[in-house]
């Protein structure tokens, strides 16, 4: 019998909420302010985020993925810079709505004695302007930003962060993110519960690595409490 948690940690990024615009009418955007033609589609970009290497800060993170994604397709690489600083001037990080059942999955949480915690990778500053949009800022009794420079996830830090916040067992946590790369090798790694609630781009029959748990909607969560 799998014993109940004690914590449940949430990301925040196409698992609580999405963006109103989808990402290719931010690239869009991004290449009309920059004024330079789009050298890849949103599929390439998706599939350059396990090409990126570390990095230091938000500018240099989509540096290398738009250059990353540029290499893919065999376009020009040497227009990361300028594509990064125009998808963060354009892109409004309160343009945000709760992914469908998100809200009621919240409140489920919340309604158990559990603590609840949210880790997500991006700055206090833009992460903090979506939580304010949904109008969840005091959701949550711990709140962890990973950046570049402590370590995004999958890297330890913002998992042991909460962990330790909370004085929270791993084995008795759940984590629930839609990334295979970032959430669920990251909770796998330090023994989290890992609850994987993909994107319709990010559903595959065989996950790797393969989550605990697997949700086709967010009103499944509450049965695993």
């Amino acid at each position: 019998m799998t014993v109940p948690p004690t914590a449940v940690l949430f990301d925040l990024d196409d698992t609580l909420c999405e963006h109103r615009r989808t990402l290719a009418e931010r690239l869009a955007a991004a290449a009309d302010h920059a004024d330079l033609a789009l050298p890849f589609d949103a599929d390439a970009v998706r599939a350059a985020f396990a090409d990126v290497p570390t990095a230091a800060t938000a500018h240099e993170f989509y540096t290398y993925l738009f250059a990353a994604a540029a290499r893919r397709v065999g376009g020009d690489p040497s227009l990361a810079p300028r594509l990064a600083t125009a998808f963060r001037v354009a892109s409004d990080p309160a343009a945000v709505r709760f992914r469908p059942g998100a809200t009621d999955a919240l409140a489920a949480v919340r309604d158990r004695d559990v603590a609840v915690g949210l880790v997500t990778n991006g700055g206090r500053t833009t992460q903090s302007a979506k939580l304010a949009a949904l109008g969840i800022e005091d959701a949550f009794d711990v709140r962890v930003f990973a950046t570049p420079d402590r370590g995004l996830k999958p890297s330890a830090y913002p998992f042991r962060r909460a962990l330790a916040t909370l004085d929270a067992d791993p084995a008795r946590t759940l984590y629930v993110g839609n990334s295979l790369r970032a959430d669920v090798t990251g909770a796998n790694r330090e023994g989290l519960r890992s609850v994987w609630y993909p994107t319709a781009d990010e559903r595959t029959p065989d996950p790797h690595p393969a989550p605990d748990h697997t949700l086709d909607t967010l009103a499944d969560l509450p049965a695993l409490l």
